[in-house]
């Protein structure tokens, strides 16, 4: 079996494996949080009963947090690759986005090269791309600090090839040089409400786009992702795609 069909199982898989576990895990823990929210309610609740209440609270939406997370990974749904506007998709993520940066206190800015071109992707798992890797960096952001992240395309040429890059570039908590190796393995994670499938995923999207996936951090200092489209084998699919439908 080829690489490509084995990491499509393994997508297909997860999307099986987190349908079955968000319904035998959302109708008990809907029951469970009503309960504690009637518990708050009582008039002569103890402040001690009350504070454990609270965290248990807490507890559920981490657990309900981690099972919106997985759903929305399993819903990544192919329509095929098509010519595509890159900086347009990245305004789409952008605005997707832009409730959840305001509340972080992040700013967004972008650069984009209004002349590099489309690219050949397909196009909402491009956006799943997108949004998780900017997702990301806003989060990676201290709300008590003033976060910035910056998007950006851009366009480079070696030998004749030229390649169409997107970036995203944040100032935040960055990541160690001993986790560097770890980013893009299932299941970790640095986060505390995290799943470890954002960037393993992404990856794997990434190479089924045939792009390449890059990143820079310092600890302290911030992260740049970089994804990287060859143009000459954009060409090459979209010519075997064309002829292969005739």
């Amino acid at each position: 079996m080829l690489s490509g069909d084995i990491q499509n199982n393994k997508l297909h898989l997860i999307g099986k494996l987190t349908a079955s576990l968000i319904h035998e895990i959302r109708n008990p823990l809907s029951v469970i949080k009503l309960n504690l929210d009637l518990v708050k309610m009582e008039d002569d609740i103890s402040e001690y009963v009350l504070e454990s209440v609270n965290d248990s609270l807490s507890a559920t939406n981490r657990i309900e947090y981690m099972v919106d997370s997985l759903l929305s990974f399993s819903r990544v749904v192919s329509h095929g690759k098509e010519n595509l506007s890159l900086n347009l998709i990245s305004e789409n993520a952008i605005e997707l986005l832009v409730v959840k940066a305001s509340k972080y206190g992040v700013k967004i800015t972008t650069e984009f090269d209004e002349n590099i071109g489309q690219i050949y992707a397909d196009k909402n798992k491009l956006l799943q791309i997108l949004l998780n890797l900017v997702t990301n960096a806003i989060e990676s952001c201290d709300e008590n600090s003033c976060g910035k992240i910056v998007i950006r395309t851009t366009a480079s040429e070696e030998n004749g090839n030229k390649k169409i890059h997107w970036i995203v570039k944040d100032n935040g908590i960055g990541i160690s040089k001993e986790d560097n190796d770890k980013i893009f393995e299932d299941f970790y994670t640095s986060k505390e409400n995290g799943t470890g499938l954002g960037l393993s995923v992404c990856k794997m999207l990434v190479k089924e786009q045939d792009a390449e996936i890059e990143f820079e951090s310092e600890a302290g200092v911030g992260t740049t992702f970089t994804i990287t489209f060859d143009t000459n084998r954009m060409r090459e699919l979209y010519e075997t795609e064309n002829f292969n439908n005739r």
